[in-house]
Parts: structure tokens; sequence; C-alpha cells
């Protein structure tokens, strides 16, 4: 079996037919199947490699494991140390944008389903592998989603591909959606404005610090974004991010990109979200509809954090995928 079609299989026909047994949990796994909700189907895990030896893992949840539905979400997590296969909220919630769609999730470079989940969202945890802190940046996650999905089409002739991002995957969905050939349309949340160093600065300002500490705080991380953008690598590793990962987000003009998006983008924003400012995406979003980017659509949760949860921590993320489905619902058929 080669390498990029390294999915599991159920057993030959012909080992059915002549064990007992296995015809038995042949029909039981089948019935099994047929019970569980949509969200609950077995996910199959792949390999694809790379032209450096390395393999992208990724996983496809299938609606009905009979067959390959008509759609395809691509749900793409934010930045944390963690396998995407451990995610929670893509297999409770978000899945839900496209209810009737196979979903595919791809990990990060160095990263596979083998990484215990960490809870704190991986940040400086101490086992964080090194090929992901050395290779992992936007770049690298935009080509590992173009080949995966590139193969599913071959394999599974998808009519329709979404893509679904939050946080730093709302950014991957973007440069996704810009070049162009991947995705049909996509739906990016709380993923920032224009300027990274912006999202970082309204970060230090919403935290409960003095002013003075949020004042050293702004002026230590400006002189970091400096030294980033006049040294070309290093072995710099902060929060659990390379040299690379760093000196691409602050170089990256994200409106910019937005720009070059043809498909239907629907933009996200929680009004209380502390990670990202909703100002400069309010700002942002502005400027492109006043530059006649009529196909990206806007929405605002004002009462939403960085999560998609409440003042009360309460989680709307499920409700607002439901959004997310009834936009979707509404673009013009293919």
């Amino acid at each position: 079996m080669t390498l990029d079609t390294q999915i599991r299989k159920t057993p030959p026909a012909g080992l059915v037919a002549r064990n007992p047994w296995v015809r038995l949990l042949a029909v039981i796994a089948t019935a099994l199947a047929a019970c569980l909700p949509v969200h609950a189907q077995l996910i199959e895990h792949g390999l694809l490699g790379r032209a450096d030896g390395s393999s992208i893992a990724y996983y496809l949840q299938q609606r009905d494991p009979a067959r390959t539905a008509d759609s395809l979400l691509v749900v793409m997590q934010g930045s944390d140390c963690n396998s995407v296969r451990h995610n929670r909220a893509i297999r409770e919630q978000l899945w839900r944008a496209l209810p009737a769609a196979d979903v595919l999730t791809v990990d990060k470079y160095g990263i596979d389903a083998a990484l215990p989940y960490q809870q704190d969202d991986g940040e400086n945890r101490a086992d964080c592998p090194r090929a992901y802190l050395l290779h992992d940046d936007f770049d690298q996650r935009v080509r590992d989603y173009e080949a995966v999905i590139a193969l599913l089409r071959r394999h599974g002739a998808y009519r329709r591909v979404v893509a679904l991002g939050g946080s730093e995957g709302a950014v991957v969905a973007n440069l996704l959606a810009a070049r162009g050939g991947s995705v049909d349309a996509s739906i990016a949340f709380n993923g920032g404005g224009r300027w990274f160093l912006d999202d970082v600065l309204h970060t230090i300002e919403a935290a409960d610090t003095p002013a003075e500490a949020k004042a050293d705080s702004a002026a230590g991380f400006r002189e970091f974004a400096a030294f980033l953008r006049e040294t070309p690598s290093s072995d710099l590793v902060a929060s659990s991010h390379g040299h690379a990962w760093w000196r691409q987000a602050l170089a990256l003009d994200q409106q910019a990109v937005l720009a070059r998006v043809r498909t239907p983008l629907l933009i996200v924003q929680g009004g209380r979200d502390a990670s990202v400012s909703p100002g400069a995406v309010e700002r942002m979003v502005e400027e492109l509809r006043r530059a006649g980017q009529r196909h990206i659509a806007y929405r605002a949760y004002p009462r939403l954090d960085h999560g998609l949860r409440d003042a009360d921590g309460v989680s709307r993320m499920g409700e607002v995928a439901d959004d997310m489905a009834a936009w979707l619902d509404g673009l013009p058929a293919r």
C-alpha cells in the first residue's frame, strides 16, 4: 500500500466469508455504525508523504462509512501544540456548520494522534515535538491542506469543499482560500485583524494587570517583533512556536490576503475576544467592503469571547455553527 493511501480498511470479503466470527463482528460493526449520530461516525487515519520525507497525519470522519458525502468540511484548529484528533470542539460542535458533510482535519508538522492532549492549549509543554517547533508555520499548514484536499478529491470526488477555521486556523483558512483551487467557500472565526501585532497589543491591553506592566509588556513585544523582522532565522522558541512561525505571523497582511479571495467567505468575530482585536477586525472588513469585496459576509457576536463562550463561560459554539450552516445554505447552488 502506498503512503498516500494508508487508510484503515475493512477485512477482505473472502476473509469474512471463511470465518464466522469475523462475519459476526462485521455485522455488529455495521449495525453500530448505522446507529451512531452523524458526528460520532468512525474516524479514519491517513498519512500523506511530504517531499522532505516526513508525513502529514490527517483524519477523515465520514458521515456514512459506506459512501463518500457530496461535501467535505475542512476544519482547522488554532495555534496549540496538540493533535487535532483530540479536539472535542470539532467532533462535538463545529461539524454542525455542514452536518451532511464528511469532516477532514489535518495535524501540524511533527504532530500526530500519539501526542497526549494538554488542556491548557499545549502552550510551552515540555514534550512539544521538536519537528513541530522547527517546521510549523502558516505556509506549511496551507501546503499540507492543499495536498490532502487534492488527494481526497481524487479519491472521493467531493462536489463541494468548505474550509472552517478558528483563531490561527481562521488565518490558515483565509490563506488557503486566497490561493484558490482548493475550497469553494470558507468561514473564519476570531482570526484577528489586518496585523498580528495589533492583536497581540490588544491582548496585552485587555489583561488584568497594572498600566505600567501593560506598557512594559507592549514595549517588550515591539522589541521582539523588531528582532524577528531583522533576523531571517534563529533557534528562538516562544509560546510553543519557532522563529519561522513568529516571523510569518508578524509579516502577514491579512487584509491583503482577503482581498485575493474570490470565493464566498464568512468572517465571524466575538465582541468580548481578548486574544484578537474585534475593532481591528471590523475596520478590516469595512476596508474590504469599500474596496468592492461583496462576497465577504461579516457577523459579530458582541457577547462572545475568543472561544465563543458567553459572559457566564457557557459555550455558544454549537449555536454559532448553526448560524454558519444557515449562511452556507443561503449561498447560490454550484
